[in-house]
């Protein structure tokens, strides 16, 4: 609400005492006519002909004053909306008008006194002369108090004249009553004032105390709790517009003194409230409301929720607050549920998953087996780089709708986070073997799925682990069901698997691998061997190829086919690359400037940031030329980041390093990226060699790659050569620069390679080109 400013009040009041001025113009003809026969009384009693003019004045002047009175009221009836300072101006100047006619009208009532003394003086004239000048003063203080100029105006018209003729009668004691007039005057002024400041400060109150009120009833009406305020028989005294709302009682109802039932029995009227709620408000609210106590919470019956609470009176009585809790109780659900559950999915997320196995296990009194199953989405990644997040995130609904509708009714369905999915059977069907679950499982969610018009193919991959309900420990059977799964993901896509205890012997195999792995990365205590790769024309090692190789003190050699994953996959595959690039480099610096040294580097070193700085440093460290140094990359680590690949293998080249592409014929688009990669050489696949000596494989097939790759102006290396015909049918084929495999001997440690490089090599033949097991070889 606006404040009422002192300006306001003051021009409101003005305004409205200017207003009464006119408001009764009885009163001018009553006024009038009194002293019309007063004054003719006066001309009868002397005779005299100036109470004739007097009167006829009087009456023109009532006259006057009556049509003033009437255009002041057309005049305010048809003036325009006005602002505070133009109402005040046009109040001021009726205020000029009135004082002008009234000023007329008691000048003559002075006049008549001044006659009365000095012209046409008798005992009757005198006395009525008087009683209307003193008689005018209470209109003064009583009526005239709101314009300080017209009470002056009037106290001087009407004792000017008085004081005159007193004064005129020329003895003392007339002088002295003359005299006397002027303290009654300033007597009249000092109590008109004191009424007007008097008045004015009671309107200022009245109107702070309403403004105080309606500011009360807007915040009362306008807050968003419900308010009652009852006396000490629970009897209303206030009740808030919120407080109606809820219980749907209309406006026209008044409930001040109504009791507290009577609002309960409104709201089951309108059935805001059944009997039974009112019933339990009843038995639970009044004696809170009486006696104060905890908030209590009731749900009516459109299921919204409210909150009661009850704070006592100074005195006697209670003000009942309540309050909508509906979106609060909602959001508290909400979170509860995000806390509970996947978002995407609507599933359970993986610390609910435990809280519901616990709680399905105690609900199951009779002993017997559970299964617990682990799956997730072949290829997943795929799906998310080519379709996009989006299209993944559909997937992974579509997945979960599917295990929804799996036909075993009683198991519990949770997503453990990313592709991965978990099912927890507490009753495992007689008629139904771990093994054929996990097959209805897979072929359940293999298949088709449609995902905004694209259709994508998908298959999963399963792992499931049994138990008996009484021993079940989850933690236990997690990793059991993630070794089978694990099983299911070395077998290939698609593959279930169901938890065996050899599987939990090569989980423990695994984590001891890992954690050697570690410490043998930390201490750079893996070694490296190297395979020869031969001229094909004149049978010299010319380069050879950097193998990371591992011989645990109880473990034996470790295979590269099963560390080199867990590398990867602890996320120390820079590691072992980098140990190889320092230890390659090193050891080719002690070679014939003639033997180069070929490292093969994965997908995930050419996402390395620091790769380009850890090649400069390993041909600083080492002193070799940049040309004896070959990088060897893979196809499917070309397809994993294809642009920023590019990118890194030009900047390579650029350094006069050689780049070959590795396990050529392997990948999905060969051709093309033979014209794309920034290329020094080709080795070609052990694919194109096997069988060739048997005629399984076409020998045509590995001449035309040869010559395409000779084409494009590529050094052309055969991979995998491991038997002499291999290799004589290898020598035959044109377009071959290079030769690498078993037939030419086994991955040698560095000085074995440095003594084979010294010997002076027969001419090609079709014969092996070094011994298999030279006496270096380890």
């Amino acid at each position: 609400m606006k404040q009422t400013t002192s300006k306001e009040v003051t021009a409101e009041v003005y305004t409205s005492f200017v207003d009464t001025f006119f408001a009764d113009s009885r009163s001018i003809v009553v006024g009038a006519g009194l002293q019309v026969v007063i004054v003719g009384s006066a001309w009868l009693d002397t005779g005299h002909p100036v109470y004739i003019v007097l009167i006829i004045a009087m009456l023109a002047t009532a006259f006057l004053r009556l049509r003033q009175a009437e255009a002041y009221h057309r005049d305010r009836a048809n003036r325009p909306p006005m602002d505070i300072d133009a109402q005040v101006r046009w109040a001021t100047v009726w205020e000029n008008r009135y004082m002008w006619l009234t000023g007329a009208a008691t000048t003559q009532i002075g006049l008549y006194a001044f006659a009365a003394l000095q012209v046409a003086s008798s005992e009757y004239s005198i006395i009525s002369s008087m009683i209307m000048v003193f008689g005018t003063f209470p209109t003064v203080v009583g009526r005239i108090y709101g314009s300080d100029r017209l009470a002056a105006v009037i106290v001087v018209t009407l004792m000017a004249p008085t004081a005159f003729g007193t004064v005129l009668r020329g003895d003392a004691a007339h002088i002295l009553i003359a005299f006397l007039l002027i303290p009654y005057l300033l007597l009249v002024r000092t109590l008109v004032h004191d009424v007007r400041a008097a008045v004015l400060d009671a309107i200022q109150g009245r109107w702070k105390n309403q403004e105080i009120a309606e500011r009360f009833d807007i915040a009362l009406n306008n807050m968003s709790h419900g308010l009652i305020m009852f006396d000490g028989d629970l009897r209303v005294l206030v009740a808030n517009k919120t407080a109606r709302t809820l219980f749907e009682i209309p406006e026209h109802i008044d409930l001040e003194g109504r009791y507290f039932d009577a609002i309960l029995r409104y709201g089951r009227a309108r059935k805001v409230l059944s009997s039974r709620q009112v019933e339990r408000l009843r038995r639970q609210l009044m004696p809170m409301i009486l006696e104060g106590g905890a908030n209590k919470r009731f749900v009516l019956n459109d299921g919204r929720h409210v909150e009661f609470k009850s704070n006592p009176r100074a005195f006697s009585g209670a003000v009942l607050t309540f309050e909508d809790i509906t979106e609060r109780i909602n959001a508290e659900k909400q979170m509860v549920n995000m806390a509970r559950y996947d978002a995407l999915t609507g599933l359970p997320n993986r610390s609910y998953f435990a809280t519901l196995i616990a709680e399905r296990l105690k609900q199951k009194a009779t002993n017997g087996d559970c299964m617990l199953v682990m799956l997730d989405v072949d290829d997943f990644k795929h799906v998310n780089d080519t379709l996009g997040h989006s299209q993944g995130d559909a997937l992974l609904r579509a997945v979960a709708n599917r295990l929804k509708d799996f036909h075993l009714r009683d198991i519990l369905i949770s997503r453990q986070g990313g592709d991965e999915f978990m099912i927890f059977i507490p009753d495992r069907p007689r008629d139904e073997p771990p093994g054929q679950i996990a097959e209805l499982l897979r072929s359940t969610l293999t298949g088709v799925y449609t995902l905004s018009g694209e259709q994508v193919h998908v298959t999963v991959s399963v792992g499931l682990a049994a138990s008996d309900r009484t021993s079940f420990d989850l933690t236990r059977m997690m990793v059991k069901a993630d070794l089978a799964l694990y099983r299911s993901k070395a077998q290939g896509k698609g593959v279930w698997s169901v938890f065996e205890e050899s599987m939990d012997a090569e989980y423990k195999r695994r984590q001891m691998v890992k954690n050697e792995l570690a410490k043998a990365l930390d201490s750079d205590s893996l070694a490296v061997r190297y395979q020869p790769i031969v001229d094909a024309k004149t049978g010299k090692i010319v380069a050879c190829e950097a193998l990371s190789r591992w011989n645990h003190p109880e473990l034996g050699d470790v295979s590269p086919a099963e560390y080199i994953p867990l590398a990867e996959e602890m996320g120390m595959i820079g590691k072992v690359s980098r140990s190889v690039l320092n230890r390659a480099t090193l050891d080719c610096a002690t070679w014939p400037e003639e033997v180069n040294i070929s490292v093969n580097l994965s997908a995930i070193d050419f996402r390395r940031s620091r790769l380009l700085d850890e090649i400069d440093h390993a041909i600083r460290q080492s002193g070799i030329s940049p040309r004896r140094l070959e990088i060897e990359v893979t196809e499917s680590a070309v397809i994993a980041n294809e642009t920023e690949m590019l990118t890194v293998l030009r900047q390579i080249r650029e350094r006069g390093i050689k780049v070959s592409l590795d396990d050529f014929g392997t990948g999905y688009s060969s051709l093309s990226y033979l014209h794309k990669l920034p290329l020094d050489k080709v080795k070609i696949d052990r694919s194109f060699v096997e069988g060739i000596e048997s005629g399984q494989t076409p020998i045509a097939l590995l001449r035309g790659v040869a010559n395409l790759c000779r084409t494009l102006d590529l050094q052309v290396t055969i991979e995998g050569v491991s038997s002499d015909d291999q290799l004589n049918l290898v020598l035959a084929t044109e377009g071959v620069s290079r030769i690498q495999g078993f037939a030419l001997g086994p991955a040698l440690p560095s000085q074995s390679i440095l003594e084979l490089a010294r010997r002076t090599l027969l001419p090609v033949s079709p014969v092996r080109l070094v011994p298999k097991k030279p006496a270096a070889a380890s």
